[in-house]
């Protein structure tokens, strides 16, 4: 089990010669389709003359904005990660005070090849296009002899401990404070070996099989359906268009515009409508 740790998280792409090696003379190819949800149990949502009506208001259009469909497209050695195009959920401003919440990705586009150990993102910053150039993030999964069934499929569990800056904002009488501490999340993965590609939805890869269920943070995402071998063949869409940057570039890009709005943004008295925008 150590030495299949090992291939996995140090040798990228070797793994997947291992596992495609029966297989890899087929044009092996589906579209899988997600469907996320955010747990906001043990979210707190406070603000000056806030009420609890509000609050909870706030909580709920946050619950539903991320609900979410993506599509996952792949093959053997690529795969691609989109958000699918939909109607944005109504809202009851009026119940948060005129307050109405938008979760944005900013229209984005990944794209995986572990055998070139490239990534790829399309995505907007407030805006703007960019074009993110990466190597691939890195998993040390732990695989667990814990099974269960999605679907039609039986579903291995994995599990990988990510540490990450986290960075938080706050501004109370025109002062602001920002502070960056470490923060420890557990990523579960569920993943098929009947399905044999390396891949995953929100980026993740470096497992024996398709990962149908990902629980990250208060984030999840669960595969709805499954398209193996479609009739019509998969076209994999390199994203191309923006300006390019690395992540660490369009991160810094993405902390100094939020920090931007924050500070232009008013109390909303007056009856003006208050749009809080988190994300792209």
């Amino acid at each position: 089990m150590r030495k299949k740790m090992l291939i996995i998280s140090l040798v990228p792409g070797l793994l997947l010669g291992i596992v495609f090696s029966a297989v890899c003379q087929q044009n092996f190819e589906g579209i899988a389709t997600y469907r996320s949800s955010m747990s906001v149990g043990t979210l707190q949502v406070t603000g000056r003359n806030m009420s609890p009506d509000m609050q909870e208001s706030v909580r709920k259009q946050l619950m539903q904005q991320s609900q979410k469909d993506y599509t996952l497209t792949f093959n053997l050695q690529e795969a691609t990660w989109k958000e699918d195009a939909a109607l944005a959920p109504e809202t009851n401003a009026a119940a948060s005070g005129g307050m109405q919440i938008k979760l944005s990705t900013g229209n984005s586009i990944s794209y995986l090849n572990p055998s070139k150990n490239q990534f790829l993102e399309e995505t907007e910053i407030f805006g703007k296009k960019f074009l993110i150039e990466d190597e691939l993030p890195s998993f040390t999964w732990k695989i667990t002899n814990e099974t269960k069934k999605i679907g039609d499929y039986v579903v291995t569990k994995a599990e990988y401990q990510n540490i990450r800056e986290q960075t938080t904002m706050s501004f109370s009488n025109s002062e602001e404070k920002t502070e960056t501490i470490m923060d420890t999340t557990m990523i579960t993965a569920w993943y098929t070996s009947e399905i044999p590609v390396s891949q995953g939805p929100s980026n993740t890869w470096g497992l024996p099989g398709l990962i149908l269920e990902l629980k990250d943070g208060s984030f999840t995402y669960l595969c709805t359906k499954v398209e193996l071998n479609p009739a019509t063949p998969i076209q994999i869409e390199v994203p191309s268009k923006g300006k390019r940057v690395t992540r660490e570039e369009a991160d810094k890009i993405r902390d100094e515009k939020l920090q931007e709005m924050m500070k232009k943004y008013d109390t909303g008295e007056g009856g003006e409508r208050r749009v809080i925008r988190i994300g792209g």
